[in-house]
C-alpha cells in the first residue's frame, strides 16, 4: 500500500479503516492487472499501489464520475454547481458560520428540542431542485458527474440510490462540501498519478482475469441488514461459482455474520478456502439505553477469503 485513500463519497461500509488488514495479503508484485470488483469507493484498489488497475462496478454514473475526476475543470465545475444551487460549502465559509443562520431550524434529540447542528433545513431546497435536475437528464459528461457527487455527499446517509430507469432517488443529510472532503478529493488526485486506471460499467459476469491477474471482490454483504438493490442468494451462488473457475488468484470480503443473520451459502464455500477474520470496531449508535446496548452487542463477523 503505497497510499492509504478514504472514501471521497463517505459510503457505508467502504473500506478504509480496514485497508491494513485486507491489502496485506495481497501480491507483493504484479505482473499483470489488479481487478477491483464491485469497486464502490474505490479505497482498495486506489490503495493498492499497483499500476494497472481495473475498477469494475454497476452505478454507470459512480463509474463516470471516477473516470471525470482528473479533469482541471471538476474542482471549479463541481463548486459553481453548489454556488448555483445555493447549497453550503464549508470548504468556502466555515461550518461555524452557516449554523448561525436563523433558518437551521430546531430537532427534537431525545425528546428535547434542541438547536440544529446539521445543515440539512439550508440545503434541502438546493438539493431537491439539483435532484430533479439531475432527473429529468438535464446534466451530460462532467456536469453529470459533479451533480452525482454533490447529492451523494449532500445526501442521507451519504447516499442516493440509482432506479432501473437511470434516475435517482433519496433525501438531504446533515453534511455539504468540506474541507474534509477537498482533503479526500486532493488524495484520491494524488493516488491517480502516473498510473493505469480504468473504470468500467457492469458486473464479474462482463470480465475474464488473465493468470496473471489478480481479483478483489467486496460484494453485496447476505448477512447485512442493507439490500443493496436487490442482491439475492442465487447472485451469491454465481459470484462464488465464478470465483471457482477464476484462474488467478483472488480475495474476497464478506461477512459471515451479521447481528441474527447468518449467510450459511458463504460459511460452507469458505471451508475449502483461507479464510482471515478481519478486526473491526464499529461505531456505537447515538442513541440512550435500549438502543445503545442493542448496537454494543451486535455480532459481527467480518471476513477476508483467499483462494
Amino acid at each position: 500500500m503505497t497510499h492509504k485513500v478514504f472514501s471521497l463519497l463517505n459510503y457505508v461500509g467502504h473500506k478504509s479503516k480496514i485497508l491494513d488488514q485486507i491489502i496485506i495479503h495481497f501480491p507483493q508484485t504484479l505482473n499483470g492487472t489488479f481487478w477491483d470488483i464491485f469497486s464502490g469507493s474505490c479505497v482498495v484498489g486506489l490503495s493498492s499501489g499497483y499500476q494497472n488497475v481495473h475498477f469494475v462496478d454497476n452505478n454507470k454514473y459512480l463509474q463516470a464520475l471516477y473516470t471525470n475526476l482528473k479533469d482541471p475543470n471538476f474542482l471549479s465545475t463541481l463548486e459553481t454547481m453548489i454556488t448555483n444551487y445555493g447549497l453550503t460549502n464549508s470548504f468556502r465559509k466555515p461550518r461555524s458560520e452557516y449554523l448561525k443562520d436563523p433558518n437551521i431550524g430546531t430537532c427534537k434529540w431525545h425528546g428535547e428540542e434542541i438547536k440544529n447542528l446539521h445543515l440539512d433545513q439550508l440545503n434541502k431546497t438546493g438539493y431537491m431542485k439539483l435532484l430533479n435536475d439531475f432527473n429529468a437528464f438535464k446534466f451530460h459528461g462532467l456536469k453529470q458527474s459533479c451533480a452525482y457527487m454533490i447529492l451523494t455527499l449532500y445526501g442521507r446517509n451519504s447516499n442516493v440510490t440509482l432506479k432501473k430507469d437511470g434516475k435517482l432517488s433519496g433525501g438531504i443529510g446533515p453534511l455539504d462540501f468540506s474541507p474534509k472532503a477537498k482533503k479526500k478529493f486532493d488524495n484520491h488526485i494524488k493516488c491517480m498519478d502516473s498510473r493505469n486506471l480504468l473504470w468500467t460499467t457492469g458486473t464479474f459476469k462482463n470480465i475474464n482475469p488473465k493468470k496473471d491477474d489478480f481479483v478483489y471482490m467486496d460484494p453485496p454483504y447476505l448477512a447485512s441488514g442493507f439490500k443493496y438493490g436487490g442482491w439475492s442468494e442465487d447472485d451469491e451462488q454465481d459470484l462464488l461459482d465464478w470465483i471457482d473457475n477464476l484462474p488467478c488468484d483472488w480475495a474476497l470480503s464478506n461477512v459471515f455474520t451479521s447481528g441474527n443473520t447468518k449467510n450459511n451459502i458463504l460459511q460452507t464455500w469458505a471451508q475449502k478456502h483461507t479464510v482471515i477474520k478481519i478486526q473491526k470496531k464499529y461505531r456505537k449508535w447515538a442513541a440512550k439505553g435500549k438502543s445503545t446496548a442493542k448496537r454494543k452487542n451486535k455480532t459481527n463477523e467480518e471476513v477476508l477469503i483467499l483462494k
